[in-house]
């Protein structure tokens, strides 16, 4: 362990750039206020306004009472001659109680004689006059005195999620297996769906600028439609923290997990995992993490032999990530584990390299990742085979897009709807993702092919 320790440390060496935010890592934190104000102010000076909008009206939705959202927004909005959110903008600014008087009144007069033409001749002169009044809004509200607001934002999610699978069972291709050495008949379920429906409780504490805590509490509940060995019932409990600075971007996070099978004996996981990521120079970040867990089963006279199968399990990783732009990067990634178990043949060393490549559309988020496994036990199983130790070759192809609802109606030029509407579709997040699995082993129950498609849906509420 100290090794793994050794290793996370070196790689934590600061680095001498500023660091850019990319799309994903919005996906990953969409409530992270300062994050997304960073991204869309590095998207502001790439000139990239579109997205700047986009993230702005997501964040009003999110946070409707923040005024200098508005103003940020509303500014964008004059840059890109955007007459209908720039009258709603003026709308909302004009019924807000965090502006003075005489702004309501000077922004919403230069507004009304353009959107009348009264200033046919001299537009531009008239939307730098407005632009010069909303920075001078900004700049007062920072130096005024602000009443203190919370730091807590709590919020609920509720998911639906459609797994559908080509072969559930992990049926061999060969349909036989091994049973103390001798070749038997493998018989199980190969396609099938599962449905399964969760809800989370989340909360998040800003703790300064550049550092925030998470917290959440979920319970989820899985149906299968043909077979029965993964329906369960299942309660979580999260917690992280994150730093972002100039130079690095770090988090901690320890998670639980309690998962009442059904039909088979329940199981407790518990991890912890630390992650950074650096950039050596534009452009180029060093990604490194460190992951402890451990599962633990619930034995009982009908699974008596659940404890075996106990493991803890401790290991590192280490990626390169290229920038190609904002929106797109390519990463290169090895892990390395090593799994103890009670019952020695259930322990294992692995190591994996992940090639992915991530693309920001205005609809979503395209991911596209291959990963290669090789996976060696410890030990003979004799239950299985009296001579043959268990070596596994595991290739993974996948593709997934995610993104919010709200993306997508922004996107189609001729779909016109209400703001109200839009802002309603901003909270709901969707994912689709495909995933072709390929495992290659000496024990025939293992050597086996599958395919599996995902799409969920998560609507997020805020509360005050």
């Amino acid at each position: 362990m100290i090794r793994f320790l050794l290793l996370f440390l070196l790689l934590t060496i600061s680095s001498i750039v500023k660091a850019e935010v990319t799309y994903t890592e919005i996906l990953k934190k969409p409530t992270d206020l300062k994050l997304n104000l960073r991204y869309a102010k590095e998207q502001e000076s790439l000139g990239e306004y579109k997205n700047v909008i986009a993230t702005l009206e997501r964040l009003t939705a999110l946070y409707p009472e923040n005024i200098d959202l508005k103003l940020y927004l509303l500014s964008i909005a004059v840059k890109t001659d955007s007459t209908e959110k720039v009258l709603r903008l003026v709308t909302e600014i004009r019924q807000s109680n965090e502006i003075d008087e005489k702004t309501k009144k000077r922004v919403a007069q230069v507004f009304d004689d353009i959107n009348k033409k009264k200033i046919n001749e001299n537009k531009t002169e008239a939307r730098q006059q407005a632009r010069d009044i909303v920075n001078e809004a900004e700049k007062d509200r920072e130096k005024s005195t602000k009443v203190s607001k919370s730091n807590w934002t709590f919020y609920q999610d509720f998911g639906w999620k459609t797994a559908l699978h080509s072969n559930v069972g992990s049926i061999s291709n060969t349909k036989t297996k091994y049973s103390s050495g001798t070749i038997v008949n493998m018989t199980g379920i190969e396609g099938d769906n599962i449905e399964t429906i969760n809800s989370m409780f989340g909360a998040i504490y800003q703790i300064n600028d550049n550092s925030n805590l998470n917290l959440s509490l979920g319970t989820s509940s899985s149906e299968q439609n043909r077979a029965t060995s993964d329906e369960n019932d299942t309660n979580s409990f999260s917690t992280s923290y994150s730093n972002f600075s100039n130079k690095n971007t770090f988090s901690a996070s320890l998670s639980l997990t309690d998962t009442n099978s059904r039909r088979t004996a329940d199981s407790i996981s518990r991890s912890f995992n630390l992650n950074n990521n650096y950039n050596l120079i534009d452009n180029h970040k060093i990604l490194s993490g460190l992951v402890l867990s451990d599962t633990k089963g619930n034995q009982n006279p009908s699974n008596a032999t659940k404890r075996e199968s106990n493991t803890f399990k401790k290991g590192f990783n280490i990626g390169y990530q290229y920038l190609f732009s904002q929106q797109q990067s390519l990463t290169l990634k090895y892990a390395f584990n090593e799994t103890e178990a009670i019952a020695d043949y259930n322990g294992l060393t692995d190591d994996s390299i992940t090639v992915s490549y991530s693309k920001n559309f205005p609809i979503g988020n395209l991911g596209l990742s291959y990963t290669k496994t090789d996976k060696e036990y410890n030990q003979v199983d004799t239950f299985v085979h009296p001579s043959i130790v268990r070596n596994d070759d595991v290739e993974n192809y996948s593709i997934s897009l995610s993104g919010g609802l709200g993306q997508f109606s922004n996107s189609i030029k001729l779909l016109e709807i209400s703001d109200k509407l839009q802002n309603f579709l901003n909270t709901f997040t969707y994912s689709v993702s495909w995933s072709e699995t390929n495992n290659n082993s000496n024990w025939l129950q293992n050597d086996y092919e599958k395919e599996t498609f995902n799409f969920s849906l998560t609507k997020r509420v805020y509360f005050k």
